[in-house]
């Protein structure tokens, strides 16, 4: 999905010092939970709590608390067990079969196969209006057998389906239960208490969850989570510093620079009560040339090997971030190819530069990500190139790109699901936008039959295989310049542990402790 965030940018001088002149009084006034409830902060709010409508990070991770689906995606980004206890596949790929575990709902009811059945029809139910019910367009049936068990059956193998699964759209619901976006009833570890709108979201432990730990004691070991919605980033970053949330969970521009060096490490008056963790986001920020512009190969290969991308990290980013020294497909995937892209290479990029006839380029972008593109322009300018930067809405943008008018334009992919199939989909030439991700309207029989072959494979290792051919594909015809592969980059007082991410910035508050 497409990145609506904001880029890093440096904060100001008068920033950092309010927030250095606070951290003073604020290590002396340090609060902790006493009823071992987390506590965190959601600048944007949660509009729904609704599983059928968790299409942004702050409905997730909230919706992540209340509800399961079959299975799930674990720290170490594999697919695991959750509803489903187990499951098989039959031999074309076509028909997963479900075993369902012992599971009760908030209400206390049972999980039953019939309620499965239910929540992935409702996903699919043109009535809901579901922005995930895309998840479910291969299947051709579900249904529930006398065994309790659910059937799933595909119209063609797809090879990410299980990944698919495991997004919080296919949560499981109770049959036929309303009002879910304000009275959530679902089967995760922690239930619905109260919301207070605008102020407070609070959230208790479900006491009939199903897990347990190494030792047989039930999970999750919080008596409940507390979320806040101030809106004002550097407020909720004082609010932290002063106690009173269990986790930074973002950066932001007001405060980064006094939270991280330029190599990405905590500034040293922070390092003894805090610690900083950093995992792979399967984010790729990229720039896109529009290929029915038809804008020479060799330029596109300039503009690929004429940025120091180690340099752009550290300057803009404060470290926090993988220079895209490989393709689409993102550090943090398992066909990750980290040296076939374009190196860096000055001196070459100079030397063709002076040798062609140069157009004018327009780099379109928001303001959000102006020094990132600003960045680019002036690596250009240096070795012969002067690129324009235009700066509009995020609404223009959109529509421009999805028309096709645009030429050259900022952009970054958030995985929708942990598979790289989901990378290489944005230059499927049936995909080409309006009709879908690809805003490249990049166009290759060669390249959409090599699409087409890895998505119905199969077999795991002839499937990374052909993943690993067609990011290379695309990086030696240059069909776009990757800048970088995002980190999730957290900060705790020292007092919190066991909480856990994955590559999808997952909240996984299952084992998350506060000591005392």
């Amino acid at each position: 999905m497409l990145n609506t965030g904001t880029t890093i940018r440096k904060a100001s001088f008068l920033g950092g010092f309010f927030v250095c002149l606070t951290l003073l009084v604020s290590c002396t006034s340090r609060t902790r939970s006493a009823e071992h409830v987390f506590r965190f902060n959601e600048p944007a709010g949660i509009p729904t709590l609704d599983p059928a409508f968790a299409k942004d990070k702050s409905t997730i991770w909230a919706v992540q608390q209340l509800f399961e689906g079959l299975v799930m995606l674990d720290e170490n980004n594999r697919i695991a067990p959750a509803l489903a206890q187990q499951w098989s596949v039959s031999e074309d790929g076509r028909i997963y079969e479900f075993t369902l575990r012992e599971a009760f709902f908030h209400d206390g009811t049972k999980v039953m196969a019939q309620d499965v059945v239910y929540s992935l029809n409702r996903l699919r139910d043109a009535a809901v209006a579901s922005p995930g019910s895309w998840v479910l367009d291969g299947v051709e049936d579900v249904h529930a057998t006398y065994a309790g068990t659910v059937i799933i059956t595909l119209s063609q193998p797809n090879a990410s389906f299980l990944s698919l699964l495991a997004m919080p759209y296919c949560s499981v619901v109770p049959e036929g239960k309303e009002e879910l976006a304000t009275k959530p009833v679902g089967s995760g570890p922690f239930k619905f208490h109260a919301w207070h709108y605008g102020e407070k979201l609070i959230f208790h432990k479900h006491s009939k969850y199903w897990r347990v730990d190494e030792d047989g004691v039930s999970l999750p070991y919080l008596a409940g989570i507390s979320i806040s919605f101030l809106p004002d980033q550097q407020s909720a970053f004082l609010e932290y510093l002063n106690g009173n949330f269990d986790f930074l969970p973002n950066l932001d521009p007001s405060f980064k620079d006094d939270l991280l060096t330029k190599e990405g490490a905590l500034q040293e008056r922070y390092a003894g009560e805090h610690r900083l963790e950093r995992t792979p986001f399967l984010n790729t920020e990229y720039l896109i040339f529009n290929a029915e512009k038809e804008l020479p190969r060799e330029l596109r290969w300039a503009i690929n090997a004429g940025i120091d991308r180690e340099e752009m990290i550290r300057e803009l980013r404060n470290g926090v971030g993988i220079p895209a020294t490989g393709g689409i497909i993102p550090y943090g995937l398992p066909e990750y190819q980290k040296e076939i892209g374009a190196a860096y290479d000055p001196d070459s990029v100079r030397t063709l530069l002076a040798t062609m006839d140069l157009p004018e380029l327009v780099l379109v972008t928001v303001a959000n990500y102006r020094d990132l593109c600003e960045y680019v322009q002036g690596e250009m300018a240096a070795l012969g190139w002067n690129i324009s930067v235009n700066v509009v809405p995020s609404a223009t943008l959109r529509s421009e790109k999805s028309a096709g008018t645009l030429d050259f334009f900022r952009a970054s992919w958030i995985a929708d699901y942990p598979d790289a199939e989901n990378y290489l989909m944005l230059f499927y030439g049936p995909l080409k936008a309006p009709n879908g991700p690809n805003y490249s309207r990049y166009q290759s029989d060669e390249y959409d039959l090599l699409y087409e072959a890895l998505a119905a494979e199969t077999n795991p290792e002839l499937r990374s295989e052909l993943i690993r051919k067609a990011d290379a594909w695309l990086m030696q015809e240059h069909t776009c310049v990757p800048l970088f592969y995002d980190e999730v980059l957290r900060v705790y007082p020292n007092y919190v542990e066991g909480v856990r991410s994955n590559a999808l910035n997952a909240l996984n508050l299952l084992k998350a402790r506060l000591k005392h």
